[in-house]
């Protein structure tokens, strides 16, 4: 039976994949912060949960040891679990960049790190790192997060290179917009309760109006389907754009070039040719 850890199975994209991948059969080992909240919820098979709490510095090692000890090495790695952060980056302080670095950066390299060894010794394993359309392209008001993407990008296509002399796949899902709850936790719920100081206080109010009107976002099942088919994908390609917008926004940019499609997304996000 293949295997697969999973981080972040309570909601969302964790929770599509983990239902998805034990209903076809895969052995599911599933993160979150609390796994007793999950003790009542039925699985459509084989699914075992774990505690993983990001924030906490050497959780994602201390993770990886345990998962081998009780299971075994996982054929897969998805590192879906992270967080977002909206707000103007001179708004945000050091500790709240380290705490998100934390979450979605280190403790991530952590867990992979901690397998490593252990497929390379087998001589097989996919490193599936759940990156996002904001890890090639920086939204206003998101971008502390989209560096903690970026990173997490470049950090995949440096293992990509390393570690495919041994048999091991490295890959990149670059979701899109996808509806789940994650952006209801990181945006005000109004304008008036958004705490941002006030040279930046009109723009991103229009940076919110943005995000909010977009309506066609990929369901979470919808998008763990195109999440399977690059995790079994046979060949050896890197970046997995997703869900919805990823791909057209993505081929924009490459067609068009950086700064042009900067400037027309500039205007429509911030209201503003400035």
């Amino acid at each position: 039976m293949r295997s697969i850890l999973i981080t972040g199975v309570s909601s969302g994209i964790g929770h599509a994949c983990a239902e998805l991948f034990a209903r076809e059969g895969w052995r599911v080992i599933g993160t979150a912060r609390t796994p007793g909240e999950l003790a009542d919820r039925v699985w459509p098979g084989d699914v075992a949960l774990e505690a993983l709490d990001l924030a906490v510095q050497g959780s994602g090692a201390e993770l990886g040891a345990r998962v081998i000890e009780r299971y075994g090495v996982p054929d897969v790695l998805l590192n879906n679990a992270g967080m977002l952060q909206f707000g103007a980056v001179e708004d945000t302080s050091a500790e709240e960049i380290e705490h998100l670095f934390r979450v979605n950066v280190f403790e991530q390299i952590g867990l992979a790190m901690s397998l490593v060894p252990a497929m390379r010794q087998r001589g097989s394993g996919t490193i599936a790192n759940v990156t996002s359309l904001g890890g090639r392209i920086t939204f206003p008001f998101f971008g502390t997060y989209n560096a903690s993407k970026h990173a997490l990008e470049g950090f995949s296509e440096g293992l990509w290179h390393e570690l495919k002399p041994f048999g091991i796949r490295v890959i990149a899902i670059e979701p899109g917009f996808v509806e789940t709850a994650i952006w209801g936790k990181a945006l005000p719920s109004s304008a008036d309760a958004l705490d941002v100081s006030e040279p930046y206080r009109a723009y991103q109010l229009a940076m919110m109006r943005f995000e909010t009107s977009i309506n066609d976002r990929t369901a979470p099942a919808k998008a763990a389907n195109e999440i399977r088919r690059a995790i079994e994908d046979s060949g050896d390609r890197m970046r997995y754009p997703v869900a919805a917008y990823a791909r057209p926004i993505l081929a924009a940019r490459r067609l068009l070039g950086d700064q042009r499609v900067m400037r027309f997304f500039h205007k429509r996000w911030m209201g503003t040719d400035a």
